[in-house]
C-alpha cells in the first residue's frame, strides 16, 4: 500500500461530507469511478456530494446515483474534503473548485493521466493504470468496504470505456484479471456493453456522418473538423464531444488522428489518438490540454481553419519522430 494511497484513505475515512467532482463532458471513467466511491461511502455512513457541469451521457443514466449529480456547487456549501476523480489539473473541475477552499478543505485527486501536474494536497496517480477504475477499487478496498455488484458495475463502465471495450494498447493480463474480479463481484458486464459501449444515441450517429463526410487523410495522418452550424442542425449540445476521438481511432492508415470542433465560446476542442510508437500527450499539453501518450486532447482559441493550421503542422512534426509498432 503506498503512502499517497494511506494519505488517500485517511482524508476519506476522516470525512463526513466530501465532494466528489468529475470532470466536463464526462466520459464513462470519470462517472464510473465518481460514483462507485459514492456508493463506498454512503455504505460507510457518509452525506457525500457529486457533481459535474455537464450532465453523464444518456449511455450511462442506467448507473445508480447518476440523477444526484449537481452542476455546480456553492461556495459556501456545507463539506469539508474536495476529490478531483480522473482529472489531471485544476481547470478540469470545470469551475466547480472554488479558490476560496483551498485553505479550508483538502483537496484530494485520484487519476491515472501521465501528464498529471499533482495539484492536490494528496495525489492518488498511477499513471501507468488504463483507467482511474483501478486505483479508485484500491482506495475503496483501503476505506474497509466490500465491492458490491452496483459499485463493481459502476468500476466496469469506468475501465471498459476508456479502454475501448478492451482495445486500447495497455489491455494486459492484470487489467483483464481486474475486469474479471468486476465481474465476479456481480457486475454487469452485458449491460454495460449493450447500454453504454454499443448504443449511440440517434443523432451521434448522424454527427459521425457530418464528420466522417469532412474527413481528410495524408501520409498517416488523419482528421476532421465539425462546424458550429453543423451542431446547431443536428441539435448536439455544445459539450457533447460526439466520441469522435474514437471513431477515427479505427483508421486503418492512420498513425495520429486528430478532431476539431468549433465550440459556441471561439474555442476548438481538440481530440488526439494515436498508435503506439507516437505520443500526443506532449503536443495536448503544449497546447494547454493534456491526457495520455496514445490519447489526449486541449482546447484552442481560434476558428475552426486557424486552429487546424495551426495545429497540423505540429502533428505532422510528431509523426514524423515517431515509429509505428507494426512498421
Amino acid at each position: 500500500m503506498s503512502s499517497n494511497l494511506e494519505d488517500a484513505a485517511h482524508l476519506l475515512a476522516n470525512s463526513q461530507r466530501p465532494l466528489l467532482i468529475a470532470h466536463p463532458r464526462p466520459d464513462g471513467d470519470t462517472i464510473g469511478s465518481v460514483l462507485a466511491l459514492r456508493l463506498a461511502l454512503l455504505e460507510l455512513g457518509k452525506a457525500p456530494l457529486v457533481a459535474c457541469v455537464h450532465p453523464a451521457p444518456d449511455t450511462m443514466r442506467y448507473l445508480p446515483g447518476v440523477e444526484a449529480f449537481l452542476v455546480d456547487v456553492a461556495g459556501d456549501a456545507d463539506i469539508d474534503l474536495v476529490v478531483a476523480v480522473d482529472m489531471s489539473d485544476l481547470k478540469r473541475t470545470g469551475g466547480i473548485y472554488k479558490e476560496a477552499w483551498r485553505d479550508r478543505y483538502p483537496l484530494l485527486v485520484v487519476d491515472h493521466h501521465a501528464t498529471n501536474d499533482a495539484f492536490g494536497d494528496v495525489n492518488f496517480v498511477m499513471p501507468d493504470a488504463a483507467a482511474t477504475a483501478l486505483p479508485m477499487i484500491q482506495l475503496i478496498e483501503a476505506l474497509g468496504v466490500r465491492l458490491r455488484p452496483d459499485m463493481a458495475t459502476c468500476l466496469l463502465v469506468a475501465v471498459l470505456t476508456d479502454t475501448r471495450g478492451l482495445r486500447t494498447a495497455n489491455v494486459d493480463p492484470e487489467l483483464l484479471e481486474f475486469v474479471g474480479r468486476l465481474v465476479a463481484a456481480g457486475g454487469d458486464y452485458q449491460k454495460v456493453m449493450q447500454k453504454t459501449l454499443d448504443a449511440v444515441p440517434y443523432q451521434q450517429m448522424r454527427a459521425w456522418g457530418v464528420a466522417l463526410q469532412r474527413l481528410q487523410l495524408e501520409d498517416h495522418l488523419a482528421w476532421t473538423t465539425f462546424p458550429l452550424d453543423a451542431k446547431h442542425a443536428l441539435g448536439i449540445a455544445d459539450h457533447d464531444d460526439m466520441d469522435l476521438g474514437n471513431l477515427l481511432s479505427r483508421i486503418r492508415e492512420a498513425h495520429i488522428i486528430a478532431t476539431f470542433t468549433a465550440m459556441e465560446d471561439g474555442t476548438v476542442k481538440i481530440s488526439f489518438r494515436a498508435r503506439p510508437g507516437f505520443n500526443v500527450a506532449e503536443i495536448a499539453r503544449s497546447l494547454g490540454g493534456g491526457g495520455h501518450l496514445l490519447a489526449s486532447g486541449c482546447s484552442v482559441a481560434g476558428s475552426l481553419a486557424t486552429v487546424v493550421d495551426h495545429v497540423l503542422p505540429r502533428l505532422r512534426e510528431v509523426l514524423a519522430g515517431g515509429t509505428a509498432a507494426d512498421s
